[in-house]
């Protein structure tokens, strides 16, 4: 029995073949030598789709065929409500069909026997199965799961009626991490919209009294600010400083490097995503710091080198990499301060929104986890 139960249901809960309680299926990939194939508008998941999944419906996909491309493949169309689970790349995946679709080979398909075994059920059972799923996969460059397994798979199912009393219930809780995702994806898109037309001049600030900030200049990086170097932190003794690399934050050491505002910019590997931080740190050799801004406020500089494809200044055929005297020629286009300082405000905000969004997404997620571990077998 599970630890957390409706209390209406006492019967026992039943071990079962999965291939006794659902209708498997399958997908294929139409020929792509041929685009009449792909000029229609059944929705296809595809490997494409993966960051699709694991949201409870897939209502759309990034690839659409033709009803030529399933009548000259082994592809078929799958009816709404259908349940399917990526077996390779992105494997232990899962999600349910919003509308009727087709899949590719690289998905697996069930469709739930009616009053016997709830899709949304199903769903559920299939993202507590994920680690196992990801444990038991085999290969080098891709790991998959064969079909001999799918075959044999069992599961644990209560009454028909309590299948879904328990997933109407999770489904609430996906509803609602798929409208704070949804949320979170509209503030990214506006946030990506105001940058544009904030660096294009097409959006422009203005003072307390209404008048116009002057027109931006053009500066070289090196003019506005210092760059200076990581080191290595192997010799400190653990504390409450922390350190960062190209991946964010590593460990925390007793002894700062710097302290202040800095934005980091990459030196080696990751160089195409600066971040900002305030306060004391310390820094490796794979990053830059910021420091000692000249008519020029941090928090704008930020702003203006995520609107900077920095990918451009790569110095090495292999690793990316860029050094101190490339970065300090960066040319910059630079508003007053005070513009800056409106400009960063209003963008900060904005990121405030998202984290805090991005966090709220985090726990209903630990809350659901929470919930499968408690209500299933």
């Amino acid at each position: 029995m599970p630890n957390l139960r409706f209390p209406e249901f006492r019967e026992s809960w039943n071990s079962i073949l999965l291939e006794d309680v659902a209708i498997r299926g399958s997908g294929h990939t139409p020929s792509k030598s041929n685009p009449e194939y792909y000029k229609g508008d059944i929705k296809w998941i595809s490997l494409a789709d993966s960051k699709k999944l694991d949201n409870g419906y897939i209502e759309d996909t990034e690839i659409k065929i033709s009803p030529e491309g399933i009548k000259n493949s082994s592809a078929v169309l799958h009816p709404k409500g259908s349940v399917l689970l990526s077996r390779d790349a992105g494997v232990g995946k899962s999600a349910v069909m919003k509308h009727e679709m087709a899949v590719s080979q690289h998905f697996i398909v069930w469709q739930a026997k009616e009053n016997i075994l709830s899709n949304w059920f199903l769903y559920n059972i299939l993202q507590i199965l994920k680690p196992e799923f990801e444990r038991i996969a085999i290969g080098n460059t891709i790991k998959t799961i064969g079909l001999p397994y799918f075959k044999k798979l069992k599961i644990r199912i209560p009454g028909f009626s309590e299948q879904q009393k328990i997933a109407s219930f999770l489904s609430t809780v996906d509803k609602k991490v798929q409208l704070l995702t949804r949320k979170k994806e509209l503030l990214e898109q506006y946030k990506k919209g105001v940058m544009q037309q904030l660096f294009s001049g097409k959006l422009r600030f203005k003072d307390e009294n209404g008048k116009g900030y002057p027109n931006w200049k053009e500066k070289r990086l090196g003019d506005i600010l210092k760059i200076g170097s990581g080191r290595d932190y192997k010799h400190l003794g653990k504390g409450n400083i922390p350190v960062f690399g190209t991946g964010g934050y590593m460990l925390s050491v007793n002894e700062k490097l710097y302290s202040g505002e800095t934005v980091f910019l990459g030196r080696k590997g990751t160089i195409d995503k600066p971040f900002y931080f305030n306060g004391d740190f310390w820094t490796v050799d794979t990053l830059f710091f910021t420091h000692e801004f000249k008519d020029a406020l941090p928090k704008f500089i930020y702003i203006a080198l995520q609107q900077t494809n920095l990918k451009l200044y790569n110095e090495a055929s292999g690793v990316p990499s860029l050094s101190k005297t490339t970065l300090e020629k960066i040319k910059l286009s630079i508003p007053s301060v005070e513009e800056q300082q409106k400009i960063s405000d209003y963008i900060f905000k904005i990121d405030t929104k998202i984290r805090t969004i991005t966090a709220q997404i985090t726990q209903t997620q630990t809350f659901k986890k929470g919930l499968l571990q408690q209500m299933f077998v």
